[in-house]
């Protein structure tokens, strides 16, 4: 039996041998034919054979083990793939309840990208921020730095081993572990540190605790508002500050875009695969897409030619959505319903494609993007007009309060959240005031600053009343919980975190509460920060001492050197440090594997880890395909935005 084995292993490898040199002759053959349907000379023919020939091994193996799985976890996305079950096609469902939180899978992958991006947001600063210190340490020659220096690089060797996640598992124990105890004897021996330490504690638990009340399935009441409106209020004011300049025209033009992608995927996720498709999303992809053909088609770009063909393969798949769920009958009510918006956003997209670009078609678009916008506006009225939703501006420029009770807590939980005026009315605001700062030009540079300070002041009053709306709002839950003799167990995490300030007897719970989960798998990112650190000293070592010299001639402090000099001539090794570190923290996955325990499997958990579980733990292989595609589409699209915008900050040598 054992020798048959052999047998049959060898044969196996021998056949898949034959068959890399026979797949990769083949394609030889194949480039060389079409080398001379093209009419290469013969030589060009062969050194394409040999060349083809010779990387076909790589060529076959990327088709059989990249390519290919790739296509069918694809086909498996769009299925009810089960092992052991049969495949059914159930179109866009497992999308569905996974982008609208349905069901338990779709309420913990809403958690799991949550955490994912909670470790994009503020892991990845912090360890650039530990690389490049590490880095700056490092570029200074003096007697053993070489031994240095290998001791800061040896954690990325070990880092991503099982056992030192282990020995890091043990070492963040609560009671008896090494880093705690530590920081006792620490705090033991210097009083300021006692109070550093302490304040930390306090701090991370604060921070962390609001932002579990925030992502967790508790109700925000007016904080959905306070949010936005105070992201707002902070970028008009760097917008209002100093002198106008090119850089801040690239900041509200780039601020519009972040924005408005951001609004487009959070209203793709919500309505676009709706069942079915509402009509409103035609004139949505009506507008947009005209005004991004106005805006290329006035700077003379090619793009223009893709936005206008994306169009109309988006108005053809909505319609085909639409067409699969209504009754194919011209005259019926459900049909016109899609076919008036198709028509005419059809209509007005081709016109541009086929007509000749002059002031009167520009002026025919514009006309058109006001007529789907007031057509849209109108279409909102009875869901966002009705009761007075909008009557929250007022309300709160005014510092009024949007309740209408504060003693019915299910008026507080389940009505409020449903029947108050939609966030996307904020963002939308914004993006419009954002991007008519940055068409103005030095003609209008008083409206532009009028603009930008009215907008200014406007978010900061809202901001500020819907966060006394908010206190309101959740006092009425404590007063509520109070007159009922029952806990308080709204946003219960934050309350607790902020009672006290921490006693000297408080440690981190590194590895038994949700508040210290995220910051625990992130401390163990910075430590393997090694990686980013050689990058950084890479390019540290090619800045030219001589422009250190001359800045410090001049007078340059040694905050205006770094500044000034270093951080702009490093800035391609901080760009490759980003767009790496931002993937791996979206593909978090060994860190929260190991770490992982009963008590913060949730809170820990990453996308990846998700889609790992659901796949091959609970064999759920058509969901597993859908989240890993719902990575790849996040992860495509922040690493296109990162490259696009760092042409501003990224400075290359000639």
């Amino acid at each position: 039996m054992e020798t048959q084995a052999r047998l049959d292993n060898l044969q196996w490898s021998l056949a898949t041998v034959v068959f890399i040199i026979v797949s990769s002759i083949a394609l030889g053959f194949l480039v060389q034919f079409l080398a001379r349907l093209r009419g290469l000379s013969k030589a060009e023919q062969r050194k394409l054979f040999w060349g083809v020939t010779f990387a076909g091994p790589w060529i076959v193996g990327f088709f059989i083990f990249v390519l290919g799985p790739a296509l069918a976890s694809l086909y498996y996305s769009f299925t009810d793939y089960q092992i052991g079950d049969s495949i059914n096609w159930i179109g866009v469902e497992n999308y569905r309840n996974l982008l609208s939180g349905e069901g338990r899978v779709g309420r913990n992958f809403n958690k799991a990208m949550l955490n994912s991006f909670y470790y994009a947001v503020i892991g990845v600063p912090l360890q650039i921020t530990a690389a490049l210190i590490m880095a700056m340490l490092l570029n200074n020659e003096i007697k053993g730095i070489r031994i240095f220096r290998m001791i800061f690089y040896m954690p990325v060797i070990l880092a991503g081993g099982p056992a030192i996640l282990l020995a890091w598992r043990y070492m963040l124990g609560s009671n008896g572990g090494f880093v705690n105890e530590s920081m006792r004897k620490m705090a033991g021996f210097f009083f300021v540190f006692d109070y550093i330490y302490r304040g930390f504690i306090f701090v991370v638990e604060a921070l962390n605790g609001f932002y579990t009340g925030i992502v967790h399935e508790d109700p925000v009441g007016p904080l959905k508002y306070t949010i936005p409106a105070a992201i707002a209020a902070l970028l008009f004011l760097s917008l209002v500050r100093g002198e106008w300049g090119e850089g801040k025209r690239l900041l509200a033009w780039r601020g519009a875009q972040i924005l408005g992608i951001i609004v487009f995927y959070s209203l793709l996720a919500q309505g676009l695969i709706a069942e079915p498709v509402d009509p409103s999303w035609i004139y949505v992809v009506g507008i947009v897409a005209l005004g991004m053909i106005v805006l290329l088609a006035r700077q003379g770009k090619r793009e223009v030619r893709y936005v206008q063909w994306g169009a109309l393969v988006g108005l053809v798949v909505i319609a085909l959505a639409a067409l699969n769920h209504v009754e194919f009958e011209f005259t019926s009510v459900a049909f016109t319903r899609y076919l008036i918006p198709l028509a005419l956003v059809a209509t007005a997209v081709g016109g541009s494609l086929i007509a000749t670009w002059d002031r009167h078609l520009i002026q025919i678009i514009t006309a058109t993007i006001v007529i789907l916008s007031v057509i849209l506006f109108v279409r909102l009225i009875p869901g966002q007009l009705d009761d007075g939703r909008l009557n929250v501006f007022t309300e709160y420029l005014t510092f009024g309060s949007t309740l209408d009770t504060t003693t019915d807590q299910d008026y507080l939980e389940k009505v409020y959240p449903v029947a108050s005026m939609s966030p996307f009315w904020i963002y939308g605001l914004v993006i419009a005031v954002l991007i008519g700062v940055a068409l103005l030009d030095e003609t209008y540079a008083r409206a532009r600053r009028y603009l930008a300070t009215g907008a200014l002041i406007f978010f900061a009053l809202f901001a500020i009343g819907s966060f006394l709306d908010a206190r309101t709002y959740f006092k009425a839950f404590e007063e509520i919980a109070t007159a009922a003799g029952k806990p308080v167990y709204h946003f219960a995490l934050f309350r607790q975190a902020i009672a006290a300030f921490p006693g000297s007897d408080r440690v981190p719970l590194w590895m038994n509460s949700e508040l210290w989960s995220k910051p625990s798998a992130i401390l163990i990112t910075m430590w393997s920060s090694g990686a980013g650190m050689l990058i950084f000293l890479a390019a540290l070592k090619g800045v030219p001492q001589s422009m250190y010299e001359a800045a410090e001639v001049d007078g340059a402090t040694a905050s205006q050197r770094f500044f000034k000099i270093t951080l702009p001539m490093i800035s391609p090794a901080m760009f490759y440090n980003i767009v790496i570190g931002v993937i791996a923290a979206l593909q978090t996955f060994e860190i929260v594997y190991i770490l992982q325990t009963p008590l913060t499997r949730d809170s820990l958990q990453s996308a990846a880890f998700l889609l790992y579980t659901r796949t091959f733990s609970e064999l759920h292989i058509g969901e597993g395909a859908a989240m890993s595609w719902i990575l790849v589409v996040i992860i495509l699209t922040l690493t296109v935005l990162q490259f696009r915008f760092s042409r501003s900050w990224v400075h290359y040598e000639a």
